[in-house]
């Protein structure tokens, strides 16, 4: 298995994400700042290399990486300005029409293609939603075919990112690839303050990181039990 730097592979940035998008150059070096066009499952889309050579240090990621088609031009850097500024525009618009159409739904955010011919509209809601009339609606404004995708709590935060309350970015939005169940127990456990402000995250569910060191205390109080120790229970 290699560990070397590999140079035909950049880490890649879309928009304001904070994870690094692996990308293979076939062969074309590309240095920190370049704007690229990449071919994502959505379609080509608009970034920035933000790290070059990028480290490769298993095969599978290298299988998975995603191919640069070619170098940005100044058209498509238009495009790209043009599509952020109509994800805004679209933005305010579905939430004034959601709510005209007395729909209980959050609107978290819009994304156009780089060709602004497909829009997804990422929102959250309790309930089911008959959204038919809003995708006409937003169909017929920006002249483009429109998606709703519905997310969960943790998946709207993991979209939109943001700082926890440790003052880090979220680990949701950077390295977690998956959500577990968090429980009330875990924060009982560590002994930790059941005030909801501090053991909740900016998604109003109970903080990941109460599963980081969970597995370590039950072990921890029965070592001290056994050794006459303070014990936690």
């Amino acid at each position: 298995m290699s560990t070397a730097v590999d140079d035909t592979f950049v880490g890649v940035r879309f928009g304001e994400e904070t994870n690094l998008t692996l990308c293979a150059t076939g062969g074309r070096p590309y240095a920190r700042g370049a704007r690229v066009i990449v071919d994502l499952d959505s379609g080509p889309a608009f970034g920035r290399v933000e790290q070059s050579p990028m480290p490769v240090f298993k095969p599978c990621q290298k299988s998975s990486a995603r191919a640069i088609a070619r170098p940005a031009s100044e058209g498509d850097t238009r495009s790209y300005d043009d599509k952020l500024a109509k994800e805004g525009t679209a933005k305010v618009y579905c939430r004034e029409r959601a709510r005209a159409l007395e729909l209980d739904m959050k609107i978290s955010r819009v994304d156009f293609a780089l060709d602004g011919k497909r829009a997804t509209v990422y929102f959250t809601a309790e309930n089911r939603i008959d959204f038919r009339a809003l995708v006409k609606d937003v169909s017929r404004r920006f002249s483009t075919r429109v998606k709703m995708m519905q997310l969960g709590a943790r998946d709207e935060a993991k979209l939109l990112g943001g700082l926890g309350v440790c003052g880090q970015t979220l680990c949701c939005s950077t390295w977690m690839t998956d959500f577990k169940p968090i429980s009330i127990q875990m924060a009982k456990r560590q002994n930790l303050s059941l005030n909801p402000s501090k053991i909740s995250g900016q998604c109003g569910r109970l903080l990941c990181c109460l599963a980081y060191e969970d597995d370590q205390y039950p072990p921890l109080r029965r070592k001290r039990k056994t050794t006459g120790g303070p014990s936690d229970a």
